[in-house]
């Protein structure tokens, strides 16, 4: 293919697979009116049911892959510790408990924005953001039998600030967020 046609081909095919992305961006949209709201609804209730935390130590939110269950990570842990606080692991079979109740794959996502102590072992915040996404996966699969195939995980460290527009009100970049999603995929 000479220069020339490579310069009308290209960005047809960008128009082609963009129009693709908005349309099923469109049927994604009106699949999540239906269904979504409706399922992510019953799943949060059944969250708020079982999870006695206050305003200010929890958010729902809903968004196209799921229900975001984001939970303020000093309930976990403590300042640069990896080891689950008591409040932590109870939170945690609760949370285990309302996992059992339905067959959706969970991701654990740790976001940390903090000052590391050299003392941690730890270099940056994506390091211990990912071992605490880990410990708490750990726990859900070894302590409370949640299915390994069903948890995910993953640390951002603090490249994920909270976004202020989902919220109203102030949240912590400080979460640990269990995304259960309302859908099925395969590893």
């Amino acid at each position: 293919m000479d220069f020339g046609l490579k310069q009308i081909v290209i960005p047809v095919i960008c128009l082609i697979i963009l129009a693709q992305k908005a349309y099923c961006s469109q049927e994604a949209n009106i699949y999540m009116n239906i269904n979504f709201d409706a399922r992510s609804s019953y799943v949060q209730n059944e969250f708020k049911k079982n999870l006695q935390l206050n305003a200010s130590e929890i958010r729902y939110i809903k968004v196209p892959r799921g229900l975001i269950v984001s939970i303020a990570e000093n309930i976990f842990f403590t300042k640069n510790s990896t080891r689950i606080t008591p409040k932590g692991q109870q939170l945690l079979q609760s949370i285990a408990m309302v996992l059992s109740k339905f067959n959706n794959k969970c991701v654990i996502e740790s976001h940390t924005d903090e000052t590391i102590e050299q003392a941690s072992g730890y270099k940056e915040d994506w390091e211990i953001s990912i071992h605490r996404a880990n410990v708490i996966a750990q726990y859900l699969i070894q302590c409370c039998k949640v299915s390994s195939d069903r948890i995910y995980t993953i640390g951002f460290g603090n490249t994920m600030p909270f976004n202020e527009k989902i919220s109203d009100s102030q949240f912590t970049d400080n979460r640990i967020n269990f995304v259960i999603f309302d859908y099925t995929f395969r590893r």
